[in-house]
């Protein structure tokens, strides 16, 4: 089993590629992005940028009085973020920070925006990111958040048992595999004034989830599970979207907290 913090500063070749495919800006999901209001002239922070898609989305709303502050623990995300930038012509609208801690290297109320996906499942103390979050947020700023929440996927033919078996052999790999469900409450105990929380989910019946699904069932390979029932996993989806009878659901929590 890998070590929990080595698998994300030291991503192989091959995982680069299935978070490459797992973190492009889709149309179908752009609407979680909603309550975050971007706009002209932001300051606005992407915890945990990963490989930079979300940031040259950001930095085209932004504009060229904007800037968007990209933050990762991977060196390899952050070097593909910049190149992104490069060739989409934003360079000047993005900075890359590398962190070692839940610290966010920027002054005290200096950010207008804080955004951050699928990233605090992976940390081992959310309370402190998001009391940083609301320490580097200006009065009035918003702290806008995209979580899931692993035991409530629902993926189709797998059985419930199946998948519940997948998530267990996997679990090794998330410090917060329920983190959606406790957004709010940590927001709130974090002493933002006001918060806003929606579930909001896309099915997926052409395997739009299907590289994070690779990834969960690698997890559980190099965790307890059997190759055998791994390999038996990949197959019932690769058969049922074949078929036509595939068909993923992965719940997002959606909260929005006014700093």
């Amino acid at each position: 089993m890998a070590n929990f913090d080595s698998q994300w500063r030291n991503i192989s070749e091959e995982r680069l590629e299935h978070f490459e495919r797992m973190f492009r800006w889709n149309e179908a999901t752009a609407h979680y992005y909603d309550g975050a209001e971007l706009g002209e002239g932001l300051q606005i922070a992407d915890f945990g940028c990963g490989p930079g898609h979300q940031a040259i989305e950001f930095a085209k709303r932004v504009g060229p009085k904007g800037h968007v502050h990209a933050f990762d623990i991977n060196e390899a995300f952050l070097k593909r973020t910049m190149q992104r930038a490069h060739d989409s012509g934003l360079e000047k609208r993005i900075s890359t920070y590398l962190l070692d801690s839940e610290k966010i290297p920027v002054p005290a109320e200096t950010l207008d925006r804080v955004i951050v996906r699928n990233t605090l499942i992976h940390v081992p103390d959310p309370a402190a990111n998001i009391a940083e979050f609301r320490r580097v947020l200006r009065s009035g700023g918003l702290c806008h958040m995209i979580e899931g929440d692993r035991r409530l996927m629902a993926v189709e033919p797998v059985t419930p048992e199946d998948w519940s078996a997948l998530i267990d052999a996997a679990g090794w790999a998330w410090h917060q595999p329920m983190i959606g469900r406790k957004l709010y409450g940590l927001v709130r105990g974090a002493g933002f004034p006001e918060a806003e929380v929606r579930v909001t989910a896309v099915p997926d019946t052409e395997g739009r989830l299907l590289p994070m699904m690779q990834t969960i069932a690698d997890y559980a390979r190099e965790g307890s599970m059997e190759e055998n029932r791994v390999a038996a996993f990949l197959s019932c989806l690769n058969k049922a979207l074949a078929d036509g009878t595939y068909m993923a659901v992965s719940p997002q929590f959606v909260v929005t907290a006014k700093a």
